[in-house]
Formats: structure tokens, C-alpha cells, sequence
């Protein structure tokens, strides 16, 4: 082949790829403004059933795309993003079909339908101007004008096939309206663009429906319980040291500090709470002994409360979906005896380990798992109980992330507020991040927190006196009888209705680690030291013999160290199932 054959052929091929990107690239629909003033601007979509899928980007104030999408999946919605976590939204959903199904159009803000302008550099000009540049195109990323872009995709009826419903870009608020002051809240007149179109038009619309935020999409309350169902506290305080071995694994040092039994009753007026039991250990073959309160400590009730209205709607900021394998055990109930040593376990700080009971005992070992940063138990009154393990950080979020403010704000919104901000401070000064933890919860049934049947005691009848006497004995104990009976079924169906419970909650659990904001963490991680203190009215001598609180500095003190004479632990599988980050 020439050269001359080679330059044509290499020619042709340009031109061919030249005119797929040409065809392929967006093209710019044509519509005519005149006639969709006091219309709907998405005639298509008047059925939020027909919904299958939602998909919102934005762009951070650093440029960064930001985008969620939820989807429907065998007739449950899903989220993607975070590896098909399960999503509350029907509320959500909700709200977005309510805002954008009869959205009418009040006003044409920019025609810009005449050819020569749609080809004009000028377009993107009086887009930034109305904030309706489209945060899905990169040549855009550093732009502080782009709206909120919304794509819903939904099923048609007629053609059986699915289709794009809607596909708006909303931008900033429409500046001195009289139209403004008839709307309450959030729902304000917006200037709003159809992706694809040149137009910008005037709508009555609630921007801040369509949010990013993972915790907005999802179940509130992620244990589904009430505070006033808790029947009890368990906290488990201890500290774990991690070390290497000289063989190169994996060493686990437990130091037992205290376990703390507290009743709650969400019906009492003054005192909720009542410390039940207190476990200690002292002295150096750390003896499992029984101490209480002294007459200058008492339960730190505001502590507790806290707990209860973190617990009430427990939140939620990212999950990480476990290995099957390690899912599929906590989902049948394995005991943690038979299940696996996982790496996934580790890195989010979790050790199944195998430990001596309280006797510290040799040949009484159990396998258990801990948390790098200790655990709490909720005993219910219907006998489930939820573990809640606190292991290592993860990732960070900004201050205003983690104070649940909506990060949808457009572009006006950050002009004219944060834009203030920004110049009234100092260079140095970035937004405070805060940090992230894992959480592992599984759940287990106590059959032993079910009140036991109200059994009475069945009175003899007489074989002989008066009748009537008899009679009436008889009514007594057959009325007694029926009760015995009730209880007898109300305790056996108590216990049917925690173990069926269990089951469904171990499914929910069993495929995710949980990532709690470190505001929450210290809300809900409790230790003696955090749930005991000293009566105001009553402060300790110098010399005073404090048993618990003696306990709780030395717990303090020996946070984050291994403790003389603590007999190392084994870690199961540390060395052998996965490899540890070791140089």
C-alpha cells in the first residue's frame, strides 16, 4: 500500500469519527416559550408510581461533582452509591413527586430561541447569571452558578418501556418577587432549566427537597425501638492493647475495668434510673468481685438521657457491606465460636477473640467479640437485646455536614451567605472536620427479661360441706386456672415473638458496618467513669475510701495500656485467614 492510499484511508477515518461526535453530542431541543407559560412544565410525569429511578447532582463548593442516585429493585429502592443499602423512601419520594408534578411555569426569564444566540458563547453567560449551568457537565466544575440538576426515570404505560420523566436543573432564587412573600418555608420562585434546552424559565419550587445527604434517604430509626421499651443498660468497660507477637501475629491484651447493669424506667417522674448491678476487678489475678455506690456517688442521670435521645433516632452517616461470607453466619445466628476470622473485621476494629470467663479460670474459655473502643448492650422488655460494638475511625465529614444542614444549597444561597463568610475569614481557616467511627450491631434474645407467668396457686375443693361453698370454690379456681393458662401462653408467645424478631433483625444487620459521626459515638459509648459521679453537695476527701471511683481513675489510667499480669488473649485466625499490615 503507498503512502498516498495510507493518508485517504487514515482521512476517511477522521471524517467518520468526526461525524459520530457530531451526532452524538448533546443537541439543543427546540420548544416554544410563548406557548408553555401557565403550563406544566413536565406533562409527562403525573404518576409518582411510576417512579424507577432518581438521580440528583451538585457540585461541592471545591467543584467536586456530587451525585446520589436511587433506584427500584425487585419493588424496593436502593442506593447504589452505597452498595444497594436499603432506602426509606417513600416520604422522600414523596415530597420530590409533589414538587415537580404540576410544576407550572410562571414566567420565561430568557427566551433565547433564535439559532444564532443557542450557537453563541454568550449561552453560558446568561445561564451562570440564573445559576442554571448543569453541575453534570465538567467544563463547569469551578463555576459557583451551577443549579441542582434532577433526573427522574420512569415507566411508560403505553410503550411498557422506561423513559425520562424529568430533567431539571434548578438555579437561584428569583430576587425581589412580590410573588415570593405568598409562599411559606422553603417554597419560593426559582429560575429553573430543562437539561438540554436554552430556555430559563420562573417556577414556584422547594429546592431543598432534593438532597444528597445519604441520612436523609434512609430508615431514622435504624434499631426501630422506643426509649420507653428499654428495660435495661449493659455496659461492658474494658480496653483492649493490640500488639505483635514475637511470631509475627497478632496480640490481644484485655483489661477488664467494669460492667455496669442499669434500669431504666421511662415512666418514674424524678429517678429513671437505678444502678441494678457493678462488677469490678482488683488486685493482680484481677478478681471479678461486686461493689457499690457510696453514699457520695450517684448516677449521672444527664448522661444517660442523652443516651436515650441519641438511641431514639440513632443517625447514621455511610455503611460499608460486609464480606458475604462473615454476613451470611451473622445472618443464621452463628455464635461468633464458629464464625471466621475476617480482615474486614479488623480494619473497622473488631477482634473475635478467645478469652477466660470472669473466673479467669484456665480451660474456660469463650470466644467473644470486642471492639477497639468497648461496647453497650439495650435490653429490651420483650427480651431482644442489641449490641452495640464501637470500633476504629473512618473517613471525615465537615462541621455543617455532621450538624444535619441540607447540602443542597444553590448557587445563590452560597453568594450571598457564604460568600460573606468566606471573606470576613482569615486565609488559614478551613472548615472544622470531624470524624467518622465504625458501629457493629447484631441483636440477641434473653428470654430471661420476659416478667415469668403470674402462675396462682389453685385452691382445693372441699368434697364436703355446703354447696354453695363448693360452688364457689370451683368458679375460684377455674378462674384461676384460665389465668395460669394466659400467662403460661403469654410467656410462650413472648418467647416465639423475640426469636422470630431476632431473625429478621440479624438479617437487617447482618450485611453492614455502620459509620456513626464522633459526636454521636461519645453520646452513646458509655463507661463507669461517664455514668458514675460525685454528688455535687458532697465532695470527696482527699483520703476518702471510694471503691468505685478508685476504680474509674485507675481505668482511665491505664486507657490505651497493656496492664501488668493480664495474660495475653488468642486472636483465632489473626495469622493464618488474612495477613496483617505488618512491615
Amino acid at each position: 500500500m503507498t503512502e498516498k492510499n495510507k493518508t485517504l484511508i487514515f482521512l476517511a477515518i477522521a471524517i467518520i469519527l468526526l461525524g459520530l461526535a457530531w451526532f452524538s453530542k448533546p443537541q439543543i431541543r427546540p420548544v416554544k416559550v410563548e406557548e408553555i407559560i401557565g403550563k406544566n412544565l413536565f406533562e409527562k410525569f403525573t404518576d409518582p408510581l411510576a417512579v424507577k429511578q432518581l438521580e440528583i447532582i451538585r457540585r461541592s463548593a471545591a467543584g467536586d461533582k456530587e451525585e446520589f442516585r436511587i433506584v427500584e429493585v425487585n419493588g424496593s429502592w436502593r442506593i447504589p452509591s452505597h452498595d444497594n443499602y436499603p432506602a426509606d423512601a417513600k416520604d422522600q419520594m414523596g415530597l420530590i413527586a409533589d414538587a415537580l408534578i404540576g410544576l407550572k411555569v410562571l414566567d420565561v426569564a430568557e427566551k433565547m430561541t433564535d439559532s444564532s444566540n443557542s450557537q453563541s458563547s454568550n449561552v453560558n453567560a446568561i445561564h451562570a447569571t440564573y445559576g442554571v449551568l448543569d453541575p453534570a457537565d465538567n467544563e463547569n466544575s469551578v463555576s459557583e452558578n451551577l443549579g441542582v440538576k434532577v433526573t427522574i426515570i420512569g415507566s411508560n404505560k403505553e410503550t411498557k418501556s422506561d423513559e425520562t420523566l424529568v430533567e431539571l436543573i434548578i438555579g437561584k432564587v428569583v430576587e425581589s418577587t412580590e410573588n415570593n412573600n405568598e409562599f411559606s418555608g422553603n417554597v419560593v420562585n426559582r429560575y429553573v432549566r430543562i437539561a438540554g434546552q436554552l430556555p430559563v424559565y420562573i417556577v414556584k419550587i422547594d429546592a431543598e427537597r432534593f438532597s444528597t445527604k445519604f441520612d436523609r434517604w434512609i430508615e431514622k430509626n435504624l434499631l426501630d425501638i422506643h426509649s420507653f421499651d428499654i428495660a435495661e443498660i449493659f455496659i461492658d468497660d474494658y480496653t483492649i492493647d493490640l500488639h505483635i507477637t514475637q511470631a509475627r501475629t497478632l496480640g490481644v491484651s484485655l483489661n477488664n475495668v467494669a460492667e455496669l447493669t442499669i434500669a431504666y424506667n421511662s415512666q418514674a417522674v424524678e429517678k429513671k434510673w437505678e444502678l441494678k448491678k457493678c462488677m469490678g476487678y482488683r488486685g493482680a489475678t484481677h478478681e471479678y468481685y461486686e461493689k457499690s455506690l457510696n453514699e457520695n456517688e450517684e448516677l449521672n442521670a444527664e448522661t444517660l438521657d442523652n443516651l436515650i435521645k441519641s438511641i431514639n433516632d440513632l443517625k447514621i452517616v455511610n455503611v460499608t457491606k460486609k464480606p458475604s461470607k462473615l454476613a451470611e453466619s451473622l445472618r443464621n445466628g452463628e455464635s461468633f465460636a464458629n464464625i471466621k476470622a475476617d480482615e474486614s473485621l479488623f480494619k473497622a476494629g473488631f477482634f473475635l477473640v478467645s478469652a477466660p470467663d470472669k473466673s479467669g479460670k484456665k480451660g474456660t474459655e469463650t470466644i467473644k467479640l470486642l471492639a477497639s473502643q468497648g461496647d453497650i448492650q439495650l435490653r429490651m422488655k420483650d427480651g431482644i437485646c442489641y449490641n452495640l460494638r464501637f470500633g476504629e475511625l473512618t473517613g471525615t465529614q465537615t462541621e455543617s455536614d455532621n450538624k444535619n444542614k441540607d447540602d443542597n444549597q444553590t448557587a445563590d444561597q452560597t453568594d450571598q451567605t457564604d460568600q460573606t463568610n468566606k471573606t470576613n475569614k482569615k486565609e488559614d481557616e478551613s472548615p472544622t472536620m470531624l470524624s467518622n467511627r465504625y458501629l457493629f450491631i447484631n441483636a440477641e434474645f434473653d428470654e430471661s427479661l420476659i416478667p415469668p407467668a403470674d402462675i396462682q396457686q389453685l385452691p382445693e375443693i372441699p368434697t364436703t360441706g355446703e354447696q354453695t361453698v363448693i360452688d364457689t370454690i370451683k368458679k375460684e379456681r377455674e378462674a384461676k386456672e384460665k389465668s395460669n393458662l394466659r400467662e403460661q401462653e403469654r410467656v410462650v408467645n413472648a418467647i416465639k415473638t423475640g426469636n422470630e424478631r431476632v431473625k429478621k433483625l440479624s438479617a437487617k444487620f447482618a450485611d453492614w458496618y455502620y459509620v456513626i459521626s464522633e459526636d454521636v459515638y461519645k453520646k452513646i459509648h458509655l463507661t463507669e467513669s461517664s455514668v458514675i459521679r460525685v454528688k455535687a453537695a458532697s465532695p470527696i476527701e482527699p483520703n476518702s475510701n471510694n471503691d468505685i471511683n478508685s476504680s474509674n481513675v485507675n481505668g482511665q489510667e491505664q486507657q490505651g495500656k497493656k496492664s501488668a499480669g493480664l495474660p495475653e488473649i488468642n486472636l483465632p485466625g489473626a495469622s493464618g485467614d488474612f495477613k496483617l499490615p505488618i512491615d
